[in-house]
Protein backbone atom coordinates (compact mmCIF):
# COMPACT_ATOMS: atom_id res chain seq x y z
CA UNK A 1 0.00 0.00 0.00
CA UNK A 2 1.64 3.10 -0.97
CA UNK A 3 1.46 6.15 1.46
CA UNK A 4 1.79 9.33 1.71
CA UNK A 5 6.06 10.59 1.63
CA UNK A 6 7.94 10.56 4.64
CA UNK A 7 8.82 14.60 4.29
CA UNK A 8 10.37 14.02 7.95
CA UNK A 9 13.31 11.61 6.52
CA UNK A 10 14.12 14.30 3.35
CA UNK A 11 14.29 17.19 5.79
CA UNK A 12 16.62 14.89 8.06
CA UNK A 13 18.72 13.75 4.89
CA UNK A 14 18.70 17.17 3.53
CA UNK A 15 19.77 19.65 6.02
CA UNK A 16 18.78 23.21 5.63
CA UNK A 17 21.60 25.35 4.85
CA UNK A 18 21.34 29.40 4.99
CA UNK A 19 22.22 31.56 1.97
CA UNK A 20 24.75 33.53 2.73
CA UNK A 21 24.62 37.11 0.98
CA UNK A 22 26.02 38.39 -1.67
CA UNK A 23 29.08 40.35 -0.48
CA UNK A 24 28.69 42.58 -3.06
CA UNK A 25 25.28 43.57 -2.83
CA UNK A 26 25.84 44.04 0.99
CA UNK A 27 29.11 46.66 -0.02
CA UNK A 28 26.52 48.33 -2.37
CA UNK A 29 24.17 48.57 0.26
CA UNK A 30 26.48 50.47 2.83
CA UNK A 31 27.31 52.91 -0.29
CA UNK A 32 23.77 53.89 -1.27
CA UNK A 33 23.30 54.27 2.78
CA UNK A 34 26.63 56.34 3.11
CA UNK A 35 25.82 58.42 -0.29
CA UNK A 36 21.61 59.07 0.41
CA UNK A 37 22.37 61.99 3.12
CA UNK A 38 24.63 63.88 0.50
CA UNK A 39 23.10 66.40 -1.54
CA UNK A 40 23.18 66.83 -5.55
CA UNK A 41 26.71 68.21 -5.94
CA UNK A 42 28.43 66.08 -3.40
CA UNK A 43 27.03 63.15 -5.38
CA UNK A 44 28.15 64.33 -8.78
CA UNK A 45 31.47 65.33 -7.76
CA UNK A 46 31.73 61.63 -6.33
CA UNK A 47 31.00 60.09 -9.69
CA UNK A 48 33.46 61.99 -11.06
CA UNK A 49 35.91 60.57 -8.57
CA UNK A 50 34.70 57.25 -9.76
CA UNK A 51 34.63 57.53 -13.01
CA UNK A 52 38.03 59.12 -13.13
CA UNK A 53 39.58 55.48 -11.78
CA UNK A 54 39.95 56.19 -8.03
CA UNK A 55 38.46 52.72 -6.82
CA UNK A 56 40.80 49.92 -7.20
CA UNK A 57 38.17 47.18 -7.95
CA UNK A 58 37.09 47.59 -11.36
CA UNK A 59 34.01 45.97 -10.77
CA UNK A 60 32.98 48.09 -8.07
CA UNK A 61 33.99 51.09 -10.05
CA UNK A 62 31.51 50.13 -13.01
CA UNK A 63 28.48 48.99 -9.36
CA UNK A 64 29.20 52.11 -7.99
CA UNK A 65 29.23 54.40 -10.81
CA UNK A 66 25.69 52.83 -12.07
CA UNK A 67 25.06 53.21 -8.64
CA UNK A 68 25.24 56.81 -8.52
CA UNK A 69 23.72 57.82 -11.54
CA UNK A 70 20.56 56.17 -10.54
CA UNK A 71 20.86 58.19 -7.50
CA UNK A 72 21.39 61.21 -9.68
CA UNK A 73 18.72 60.52 -12.55
CA UNK A 74 15.99 59.47 -10.06
CA UNK A 75 12.65 58.11 -11.64
CA UNK A 76 12.66 60.45 -14.22
CA UNK A 77 11.69 58.99 -17.61
CA UNK A 78 9.89 61.35 -20.45
CA UNK A 79 13.17 62.27 -21.71
CA UNK A 80 12.01 63.06 -24.83
CA UNK A 81 9.55 65.39 -23.56
CA UNK A 82 11.82 66.90 -21.09
CA UNK A 83 14.16 67.75 -24.41
CA UNK A 84 11.50 69.21 -26.75
CA UNK A 85 9.96 71.13 -24.02
CA UNK A 86 13.67 72.36 -22.98
CA UNK A 87 13.36 74.72 -25.57
CA UNK A 88 11.31 77.06 -23.27
CA UNK A 89 13.45 76.57 -20.25
CA UNK A 90 14.25 80.43 -20.24
CA UNK A 91 11.13 81.66 -21.56
CA UNK A 92 8.91 79.60 -19.32
CA UNK A 93 6.59 80.54 -16.28
CA UNK A 94 7.06 78.11 -13.09
CA UNK A 95 4.87 80.07 -10.78
CA UNK A 96 1.03 79.55 -11.11
CA UNK A 97 -0.23 83.29 -10.13
CA UNK A 98 -0.85 83.97 -13.93
CA UNK A 99 -2.14 80.89 -14.72
CA UNK A 100 -5.26 81.75 -12.57
CA UNK A 101 -5.27 85.53 -14.18
CA UNK A 102 -9.02 86.05 -15.83
CA UNK A 103 -6.93 88.00 -18.39
CA UNK A 104 -3.81 86.78 -18.56
CA UNK A 105 -1.07 89.03 -20.31
CA UNK A 106 0.65 87.66 -23.75
CA UNK A 107 3.95 85.52 -24.03
CA UNK A 108 2.91 83.28 -20.80
CA UNK A 109 3.75 79.71 -21.40
CA UNK A 110 3.44 77.73 -18.58
CA UNK A 111 5.40 74.62 -17.69
CA UNK A 112 1.80 73.20 -17.66
CA UNK A 113 1.00 74.64 -21.13
CA UNK A 114 4.79 73.23 -22.34
CA UNK A 115 3.54 69.74 -21.46
CA UNK A 116 -0.05 69.81 -22.86
CA UNK A 117 1.26 71.17 -25.90
CA UNK A 118 3.66 68.04 -25.77
CA UNK A 119 0.88 65.60 -25.05
CA UNK A 120 -0.86 66.91 -28.21
CA UNK A 121 1.64 66.68 -30.65
CA UNK A 122 2.83 63.39 -29.81
CA UNK A 123 0.69 60.93 -31.99
CA UNK A 124 2.07 63.17 -34.77
CA UNK A 125 5.81 62.79 -33.46
CA UNK A 126 5.56 59.09 -32.25
CA UNK A 127 8.47 57.11 -34.45
CA UNK A 128 10.77 60.34 -33.64
CA UNK A 129 10.10 60.66 -29.89
CA UNK A 130 9.89 57.07 -29.49
CA UNK A 131 13.73 57.32 -31.06
CA UNK A 132 14.69 59.93 -28.84
CA UNK A 133 13.18 58.28 -25.72
CA UNK A 134 15.26 54.84 -26.20
CA UNK A 135 18.61 56.39 -27.08
CA UNK A 136 18.56 59.06 -24.16
CA UNK A 137 17.45 56.17 -21.82
CA UNK A 138 20.33 54.01 -22.53
CA UNK A 139 23.04 56.71 -22.22
CA UNK A 140 21.35 57.85 -19.28
CA UNK A 141 21.57 54.72 -18.13
CA UNK A 142 25.75 55.13 -17.72
CA UNK A 143 25.89 58.74 -17.17
CA UNK A 144 24.05 61.55 -15.63
CA UNK A 145 20.87 62.66 -16.81
CA UNK A 146 22.14 66.58 -16.42
CA UNK A 147 25.02 65.56 -18.76
CA UNK A 148 23.47 63.46 -21.40
CA UNK A 149 20.46 66.48 -22.18
CA UNK A 150 23.33 68.86 -22.36
CA UNK A 151 25.40 66.42 -25.08
CA UNK A 152 25.05 67.29 -28.75
CA UNK A 153 23.46 64.45 -29.23
CA UNK A 154 20.90 65.43 -27.22
CA UNK A 155 20.81 69.08 -28.94
CA UNK A 156 20.39 67.15 -32.55
CA UNK A 157 17.51 65.54 -31.15
CA UNK A 158 15.75 68.66 -29.95
CA UNK A 159 16.11 70.15 -32.95
CA UNK A 160 15.08 67.29 -34.54
CA UNK A 161 11.78 67.68 -32.60
CA UNK A 162 11.13 71.27 -33.10
CA UNK A 163 11.96 71.23 -36.69
CA UNK A 164 9.43 68.01 -36.81
CA UNK A 165 6.60 69.97 -34.34
CA UNK A 166 7.04 73.13 -36.88
CA UNK A 167 5.79 71.17 -39.92
CA UNK A 168 3.17 69.27 -37.31
CA UNK A 169 2.30 72.65 -36.57
CA UNK A 170 1.85 74.09 -39.79
CA UNK A 171 -0.62 71.14 -41.61
CA UNK A 172 -3.67 72.43 -42.93
CA UNK A 173 -6.75 71.53 -41.00
CA UNK A 174 -4.76 70.21 -37.80
CA UNK A 175 -5.10 73.38 -35.57
CA UNK A 176 -8.22 72.65 -34.63
CA UNK A 177 -7.97 69.15 -33.15
CA UNK A 178 -4.53 69.78 -31.63
CA UNK A 179 -5.92 72.86 -29.35
CA UNK A 180 -8.95 70.50 -28.47
CA UNK A 181 -6.65 67.80 -27.68
CA UNK A 182 -3.91 70.09 -26.16
CA UNK A 183 -6.82 71.46 -23.56
CA UNK A 184 -7.84 68.22 -22.61
CA UNK A 185 -4.52 66.76 -21.37
CA UNK A 186 -4.01 70.44 -20.26
CA UNK A 187 -6.79 69.60 -17.73
CA UNK A 188 -5.47 66.68 -16.17
CA UNK A 189 -2.26 68.37 -15.62
CA UNK A 190 -4.15 71.55 -14.08
CA UNK A 191 -6.04 69.36 -11.63
CA UNK A 192 -2.94 67.37 -10.43
CA UNK A 193 -1.32 70.86 -9.43
CA UNK A 194 -4.37 72.37 -7.55
CA UNK A 195 -5.34 74.72 -10.09
CA UNK A 196 -8.84 75.51 -11.20
CA UNK A 197 -11.09 77.92 -13.21
CA UNK A 198 -8.14 78.31 -15.54
CA UNK A 199 -8.92 79.15 -19.02
CA UNK A 200 -8.32 77.18 -22.12
CA UNK A 201 -5.85 77.36 -24.22
CA UNK A 202 -7.02 79.59 -27.27
CA UNK A 203 -5.69 79.91 -31.10
CA UNK A 204 -3.28 82.87 -30.18
CA UNK A 205 -1.83 80.57 -27.41
CA UNK A 206 -0.83 78.14 -30.26
CA UNK A 207 -0.03 80.39 -32.58
CA UNK A 208 2.49 81.80 -29.49
CA UNK A 209 3.51 78.27 -29.52
CA UNK A 210 4.25 78.15 -33.69
CA UNK A 211 6.35 81.82 -32.56
CA UNK A 212 8.18 80.87 -29.83
CA UNK A 213 9.34 77.28 -31.37
CA UNK A 214 10.44 79.21 -34.54
CA UNK A 215 12.89 81.78 -32.60
CA UNK A 216 14.07 78.86 -29.86
CA UNK A 217 17.08 78.94 -30.88
CA UNK A 218 17.68 82.67 -29.60
CA UNK A 219 17.58 82.14 -26.25
CA UNK A 220 18.11 78.18 -26.15
CA UNK A 221 20.85 78.31 -22.61
CA UNK A 222 20.46 81.31 -21.61
CA UNK A 223 20.03 82.42 -17.95
CA UNK A 224 17.61 85.13 -17.43
CA UNK A 225 19.11 88.22 -16.37
CA UNK A 226 18.30 89.45 -13.34
CA UNK A 227 19.11 93.29 -13.13
CA UNK A 228 17.78 95.76 -15.38
CA UNK A 229 20.77 96.84 -17.40
CA UNK A 230 21.30 92.85 -18.32
CA UNK A 231 17.80 92.41 -19.71
CA UNK A 232 17.76 95.64 -21.78
CA UNK A 233 21.23 94.08 -22.80
CA UNK A 234 19.43 90.68 -23.82
CA UNK A 235 16.79 91.94 -25.51
CA UNK A 236 18.62 94.14 -27.99
CA UNK A 237 21.47 91.56 -28.89
CA UNK A 238 18.75 89.13 -30.12
CA UNK A 239 16.57 92.13 -31.29
CA UNK A 240 20.03 92.80 -33.97
CA UNK A 241 21.44 89.56 -34.33
CA UNK A 242 18.19 87.52 -34.41
CA UNK A 243 14.45 88.32 -35.12
CA UNK A 244 12.35 91.59 -33.35
CA UNK A 245 9.52 88.87 -32.80
CA UNK A 246 11.73 86.43 -30.90
CA UNK A 247 13.42 89.15 -28.69
CA UNK A 248 9.76 90.38 -27.79
CA UNK A 249 8.87 86.89 -26.64
CA UNK A 250 11.67 86.65 -24.24
CA UNK A 251 10.97 89.85 -23.43
CA UNK A 252 7.14 89.34 -22.06
CA UNK A 253 8.96 86.21 -20.65
CA UNK A 254 10.81 88.30 -18.18
CA UNK A 255 7.96 90.94 -17.54
CA UNK A 256 5.72 87.82 -16.87
CA UNK A 257 8.32 86.23 -14.15
CA UNK A 258 9.13 89.42 -12.49
CA UNK A 259 6.15 91.39 -12.63
CA UNK A 260 7.77 94.13 -12.47
CA UNK A 261 6.67 97.70 -13.98
CA UNK A 262 9.61 99.20 -13.76
CA UNK A 263 11.34 96.15 -16.30
CA UNK A 264 8.68 96.84 -18.83
CA UNK A 265 8.84 100.28 -18.68
CA UNK A 266 12.83 100.09 -19.74
CA UNK A 267 11.85 97.80 -22.70
CA UNK A 268 9.47 99.69 -23.40
CA UNK A 269 11.18 103.08 -23.88
CA UNK A 270 14.05 101.17 -25.47
CA UNK A 271 12.09 99.46 -27.98
CA UNK A 272 8.21 100.81 -28.01
CA UNK A 273 5.94 97.94 -29.25
CA UNK A 274 2.39 97.29 -29.09
CA UNK A 275 2.72 93.83 -27.70
CA UNK A 276 4.89 95.63 -24.42
CA UNK A 277 1.99 97.81 -23.82
CA UNK A 278 -0.76 94.79 -23.49
CA UNK A 279 1.37 93.27 -21.57
CA UNK A 280 1.35 96.31 -19.32
CA UNK A 281 -2.28 95.82 -19.08
CA UNK A 282 -2.64 92.94 -18.57
CA UNK A 283 -0.44 93.32 -15.59
CA UNK A 284 -2.51 96.58 -14.57
CA UNK A 285 -5.90 93.91 -14.84
CA UNK A 286 -4.04 90.95 -12.83
CA UNK A 287 -3.03 92.93 -10.26
CA UNK A 288 -6.10 94.55 -9.47
CA UNK A 289 -7.64 91.17 -9.58
CA UNK A 290 -5.35 89.91 -7.20
CA UNK A 291 -5.86 92.91 -4.85
CA UNK A 292 -9.64 92.48 -5.17
CA UNK A 293 -9.55 88.29 -4.49
CA UNK A 294 -7.12 88.78 -1.23
CA UNK A 295 -9.70 91.58 0.38
CA UNK A 296 -12.45 88.93 -0.91
CA UNK A 297 -10.83 86.49 0.96
CA UNK A 298 -9.84 88.71 4.60
CA UNK A 299 -13.04 90.02 4.69
CA UNK A 300 -15.99 88.29 2.82
CA UNK A 301 -15.13 84.86 3.44
CA UNK A 302 -14.70 84.79 -0.17
CA UNK A 303 -11.54 81.98 -0.45
CA UNK A 304 -9.05 83.35 -3.32
CA UNK A 305 -6.58 80.19 -4.56
CA UNK A 306 -3.64 79.91 -2.45
CA UNK A 307 -1.70 79.63 -5.90
CA UNK A 308 -3.19 83.40 -6.58
CA UNK A 309 -0.91 85.32 -4.46
CA UNK A 310 1.32 83.13 -3.07
CA UNK A 311 0.94 84.32 0.55
CA UNK A 312 1.94 88.00 0.13
CA UNK A 313 0.31 90.38 2.20
CA UNK A 314 -2.72 92.30 1.33
CA UNK A 315 0.28 95.55 1.59
CA UNK A 316 2.00 94.00 -1.07
CA UNK A 317 0.00 93.41 -3.34
CA UNK A 318 -1.61 96.74 -2.90
CA UNK A 319 1.71 98.11 -3.87
CA UNK A 320 2.31 96.30 -6.99
CA UNK A 321 -1.49 97.34 -8.02
CA UNK A 322 -0.85 100.83 -7.76
CA UNK A 323 2.34 100.31 -9.36
CA UNK A 324 1.05 99.08 -12.58
CA UNK A 325 -1.48 101.38 -12.63
CA UNK A 326 1.26 104.28 -11.83
CA UNK A 327 3.45 103.17 -14.62
CA UNK A 328 0.56 103.08 -17.47
CA UNK A 329 1.42 106.81 -18.72
CA UNK A 330 5.09 105.57 -19.45
CA UNK A 331 3.25 103.19 -22.03
CA UNK A 332 0.81 105.62 -23.41
CA UNK A 333 -2.37 104.50 -21.76
CA UNK A 334 -4.52 107.56 -20.98
CA UNK A 335 -7.86 108.15 -19.34
CA UNK A 336 -10.48 107.53 -22.38
CA UNK A 337 -7.81 105.69 -24.63
CA UNK A 338 -7.83 102.36 -26.50
CA UNK A 339 -7.22 100.75 -23.37
CA UNK A 340 -8.44 102.53 -20.74
CA UNK A 341 -11.29 100.36 -20.21
CA UNK A 342 -9.93 97.58 -19.11
CA UNK A 343 -8.25 99.47 -16.43
CA UNK A 344 -10.99 101.44 -15.69
CA UNK A 345 -12.83 98.09 -15.29
CA UNK A 346 -10.35 96.14 -13.05
CA UNK A 347 -9.87 99.37 -10.81
CA UNK A 348 -13.37 99.94 -10.55
CA UNK A 349 -14.27 96.21 -9.30
CA UNK A 350 -11.84 96.32 -6.21
CA UNK A 351 -13.34 100.07 -5.78
CA UNK A 352 -17.00 98.97 -5.62
CA UNK A 353 -15.95 96.21 -3.24
CA UNK A 354 -14.36 98.43 -1.26
CA UNK A 355 -17.10 100.56 -0.81
CA UNK A 356 -19.81 98.64 -1.00
CA UNK A 357 -18.90 95.07 0.69
CA UNK A 358 -15.57 95.73 2.86
CA UNK A 359 -16.21 98.76 4.80
CA UNK A 360 -19.81 97.70 5.32
CA UNK A 361 -18.58 94.74 6.83
CA UNK A 362 -16.13 96.38 8.84
CA UNK A 363 -18.51 99.24 10.46
CA UNK A 364 -20.58 96.45 11.78
CA UNK A 365 -17.76 95.02 13.31
CA UNK A 366 -16.60 98.19 14.76
CA UNK A 367 -20.39 99.17 16.18
CA UNK A 368 -20.70 95.84 17.67
CA UNK A 369 -16.93 96.12 19.51
CA UNK A 370 -17.75 95.43 22.96
CA UNK A 371 -15.70 95.58 26.32
CA UNK A 372 -15.17 91.57 25.97
CA UNK A 373 -13.53 91.71 22.30
CA UNK A 374 -10.36 93.36 21.46
CA UNK A 375 -9.60 96.10 19.03
CA UNK A 376 -6.01 95.36 17.99
CA UNK A 377 -7.66 92.87 15.19
CA UNK A 378 -9.51 95.87 13.86
CA UNK A 379 -6.57 97.99 13.60
CA UNK A 380 -4.71 97.16 10.38
CA UNK A 381 -7.78 96.93 8.54
CA UNK A 382 -8.98 100.48 8.81
CA UNK A 383 -5.72 101.57 8.28
CA UNK A 384 -5.59 99.91 5.21
CA UNK A 385 -8.91 101.16 3.85
CA UNK A 386 -7.98 105.08 4.53
CA UNK A 387 -4.48 104.30 3.34
CA UNK A 388 -5.93 102.64 0.20
CA UNK A 389 -8.31 105.91 -0.66
CA UNK A 390 -5.45 108.43 0.17
CA UNK A 391 -4.02 106.67 -3.00
CA UNK A 392 -7.18 106.41 -5.07
CA UNK A 393 -7.70 110.54 -3.77
CA UNK A 394 -3.91 111.28 -4.98
CA UNK A 395 -4.55 109.65 -8.53
CA UNK A 396 -8.05 111.53 -8.75
CA UNK A 397 -9.94 108.50 -8.33
CA UNK A 398 -13.42 109.14 -6.24
CA UNK A 399 -12.94 107.99 -2.69
CA UNK A 400 -15.38 109.23 0.03
CA UNK A 401 -13.24 111.37 2.23
CA UNK A 402 -13.77 109.18 5.73
CA UNK A 403 -16.05 105.97 5.06
CA UNK A 404 -16.27 105.15 8.84
CA UNK A 405 -19.79 106.60 10.36
CA UNK A 406 -19.92 109.15 13.23
CA UNK A 407 -21.54 106.45 15.45
CA UNK A 408 -18.14 104.57 15.35
CA UNK A 409 -16.58 107.32 16.83
CA UNK A 410 -19.54 107.81 19.31
CA UNK A 411 -18.93 104.21 20.04
CA UNK A 412 -15.31 104.23 20.67
CA UNK A 413 -14.86 106.76 23.38
CA UNK A 414 -18.24 104.90 24.73
CA UNK A 415 -16.24 101.51 25.27
CA UNK A 416 -12.90 103.54 26.14
CA UNK A 417 -14.94 105.10 28.95
CA UNK A 418 -16.73 101.79 30.14
CA UNK A 419 -13.52 100.19 30.21
CA UNK A 420 -11.56 102.35 32.34
CA UNK A 421 -14.78 102.16 34.44
CA UNK A 422 -14.03 98.53 35.03
CA UNK A 423 -11.11 98.64 36.83
CA UNK A 424 -9.27 95.59 34.86
CA UNK A 425 -5.65 94.61 34.78
CA UNK A 426 -5.24 94.88 31.16
CA UNK A 427 -7.55 98.43 31.12
CA UNK A 428 -4.43 100.57 29.82
CA UNK A 429 -3.83 98.38 26.87
CA UNK A 430 -7.54 97.77 25.76
CA UNK A 431 -7.91 101.61 25.72
CA UNK A 432 -5.08 102.03 23.70
CA UNK A 433 -6.25 100.12 21.42
CA UNK A 434 -9.28 101.70 21.27
CA UNK A 435 -7.62 105.13 20.87
CA UNK A 436 -5.66 103.86 18.02
CA UNK A 437 -8.54 102.59 16.65
CA UNK A 438 -10.90 105.86 16.91
CA UNK A 439 -7.73 107.77 15.50
CA UNK A 440 -7.63 105.85 12.56
CA UNK A 441 -11.33 106.23 12.15
CA UNK A 442 -10.59 109.49 12.03
CA UNK A 443 -12.63 110.01 15.53
CA UNK A 444 -9.72 110.60 18.05
CA UNK A 445 -10.78 109.98 21.78
CA UNK A 446 -10.41 113.10 23.95
CA UNK A 447 -8.67 112.33 26.62
CA UNK A 448 -9.06 115.09 30.00
CA UNK A 449 -7.76 115.94 33.30
CA UNK A 450 -10.72 115.22 35.03
CA UNK A 451 -10.68 111.85 34.25
CA UNK A 452 -9.31 110.73 37.28
CA UNK A 453 -9.95 107.08 36.82
CA UNK A 454 -7.39 107.42 33.87
CA UNK A 455 -5.08 108.88 35.40
CA UNK A 456 -5.31 106.54 38.14
CA UNK A 457 -4.56 103.37 35.02
CA UNK A 458 -1.95 105.53 33.80
CA UNK A 459 -0.02 105.87 37.51
CA UNK A 460 -0.47 102.69 38.26
CA UNK A 461 1.33 101.20 35.08
CA UNK A 462 3.96 103.99 35.83
CA UNK A 463 4.71 103.05 39.13
CA UNK A 464 4.37 99.00 38.27
CA UNK A 465 8.00 99.85 36.39
CA UNK A 466 6.81 97.47 33.58
CA UNK A 467 8.21 97.85 30.26
CA UNK A 468 5.35 99.27 28.35
CA UNK A 469 4.46 98.84 24.69
CA UNK A 470 4.08 101.27 21.72
CA UNK A 471 0.19 102.17 21.99
CA UNK A 472 0.44 102.41 26.26
CA UNK A 473 3.26 104.46 25.84
CA UNK A 474 1.31 106.72 23.48
CA UNK A 475 -1.75 107.05 25.31
CA UNK A 476 0.46 107.90 28.71
CA UNK A 477 2.25 110.40 27.06
CA UNK A 478 -1.41 112.34 26.01
CA UNK A 479 -2.45 111.47 29.72
CA UNK A 480 0.88 113.21 31.10
CA UNK A 481 0.59 116.59 28.56
CA UNK A 482 -2.93 117.16 29.36
CA UNK A 483 -1.97 116.93 33.03
CA UNK A 484 1.18 118.90 32.74
CA UNK A 485 -1.07 121.61 30.57
CA UNK A 486 -3.75 121.48 33.73
CA UNK A 487 -1.02 121.98 36.48
CA UNK A 488 0.41 125.25 34.62
CA UNK A 489 -2.96 126.41 34.02
CA UNK A 490 -4.09 126.25 37.31
CA UNK A 491 -1.48 127.08 39.37
CA UNK A 492 -2.42 127.28 42.67
CA UNK A 493 -4.64 123.83 42.64
CA UNK A 494 -5.09 120.88 41.12
CA UNK A 495 -6.25 117.65 42.22
CA UNK A 496 -4.20 114.72 44.31
CA UNK A 497 -4.86 112.28 41.63
CA UNK A 498 -3.09 114.38 38.84
CA UNK A 499 0.07 115.01 41.55
CA UNK A 500 0.53 111.72 41.95
CA UNK A 501 0.33 111.09 38.50
CA UNK A 502 3.06 113.55 37.19
CA UNK A 503 5.34 112.67 40.03
CA UNK A 504 5.31 109.07 38.79
CA UNK A 505 5.98 110.12 35.60
CA UNK A 506 8.93 112.46 36.18
CA UNK A 507 10.43 109.17 38.34
CA UNK A 508 10.07 107.19 34.88
CA UNK A 509 11.59 110.38 33.29
CA UNK A 510 8.30 111.07 31.02
CA UNK A 511 6.61 114.56 30.42
CA UNK A 512 8.81 117.83 31.53
CA UNK A 513 10.75 118.48 34.03
CA UNK A 514 9.36 120.39 36.78
CA UNK A 515 10.65 124.15 37.36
Amino acid sequence: MAGRPNRSASLQTAPLRAVEPDPAAVSLDKVKAILAPLDRAQKSKLFELVQAGHLEDDQMTVEVGRLIVAMLNGPRTEHARRIWTGWFDPVMLRTDQLMLAESRPPGCMHVVDASAWWFALLPHLRELAGRVQSDIATRASEHPLDRVLASPAAADWAEELRVRSLTVLRQRGVAGPLLATANSERLTLLRKRGLAGVAPLSMSDLAMLDSMLEHAPMWKGMVRPRETIGILHAVSEMAEHGSPDGAMHYALALINGSRDPDQALALHGMSPSPALVEAAVGHVQFGWQCLRQKLEDLHLGRPAPPQLTAGETVDRLQERAFRWYDALQGFGVERGGRNWAAVSAAVGRVTGLVEGEVVPVLSHRLLTLNASTSARPLIDPVRFINGFNHRLRRRGIAASTNPWLTAIGEHLAALFRQIGAYGREDALSTMADLCELAEEAGYPIEVTAIDKTLLGIAERALRDGRELNAGESRLIERVVTVATEERRRCRWWVSGELVSLLDAAQQRGIGPTPQ
